[in-house]
């Protein structure tokens, strides 16, 4: 018999919730098959809450997951999917209203995910569950820009966030938040009319400056350490996006970022 319960109650640990999302995910849009550590940072990066997430076991086995992260009275969708063969059933659905009753009970104020574009199955899910669109995110790859990176050099994580929420007409997705990275290994660009914040593999977590000639620098700067990836930029900023296009990036992915507002039940 299949079991809804919170990660602690499930009695399996982080090794059987890794191979249910390999198993998910095996025929996803986009490649997902990071290995045990990669999946256990990423959790613990985007603050995983065991007792905020909820599994479908099925004689021992996860077939089945919400993976749920608290923040203050916030909870976000790291990641939810069911295994091939149990597809189908209602799982995802019973999962999703089991983490909203959760959040609900805990005093949360709002559940944020985000779905890619064409994902119309968990597009129609999220919805039925009462979440809305927001904003169009837009996520890019960009090989070896070219402009004069010297007017930028490297600073302190502080220094460089602050220029960039100076600057940003737009706050950042979850997974890209300060609050999310400030533990992460990272390199941060500052430039007297703003900065870049780049992560692991060349991901590109925050980015802002005043003027064009600033963001196309900091772009090449930030090329210094590899090629780019920049993961959930506003489609509404027209300036960074127009300017990653010029560059030849190309855009592999548009998300939309889905907010469920939640009842005060104080």
């Amino acid at each position: 018999m299949t079991r809804i319960v919170s990660f602690p109650e499930s009695g399996v640990d982080l090794g059987a919730l890794h191979c249910a999302m390999l198993a998910a995910f095996s025929d996803y849009v986009v490649p997902l098959q990071p290995d045990a550590d990669t999946f256990k940072a990423a959790l613990r990066s985007r603050g995983f809450d065991p007792a905020a997430s909820f599994v479908a076991v099925d004689d021992g086995e996860v077939i089945g997951f919400w993976n749920v992260a608290t923040r203050n009275n916030q909870r976000y969708l790291i990641g939810s999917g069911t295994r091939i063969s149990h597809r189908g059933r209602g799982l995802a659905s019973r999962l999703g209203m089991a983490a909203i009753r959760a959040a609900e009970n805990a005093g949360s104020e709002s559940f944020w995910l985000e779905v890619i574009e064409g994902n119309e199955s968990a597009e129609r899910l999220y919805r039925k569950l009462g979440f809305e669109v927001t904003r169009k995110l837009d996520c890019y790859r960009l090989d070896h820009p070219s402009p004069d990176p010297s007017t930028c050099e490297r600073s302190d994580f502080g220094t460089v966030a602050n220029a960039i929420q100076r600057y940003s007409t737009w706050e950042p997705t979850w997974q890209n938040a300060t609050e999310t990275i400030s533990g992460s290994p990272l390199t941060s660009f500052l430039h007297e009319k703003g900065g870049a914040i780049v992560g692991a593999g060349g991901l590109v977590h925050q980015i802002a400056a005043s003027d064009l000639s600033a963001l196309a620098d900091l772009l090449a700067a930030a090329a210094t350490v590899g090629s780019l990836t920049l993961v959930n930029v506003e489609s509404a900023d027209s300036v960074l996006c127009s300017l990653l296009q010029e560059l030849g990036a190309d855009r592999f992915i548009v998300q939309y970022e889905m907010r469920l507002s939640l009842p005060n039940l104080s």
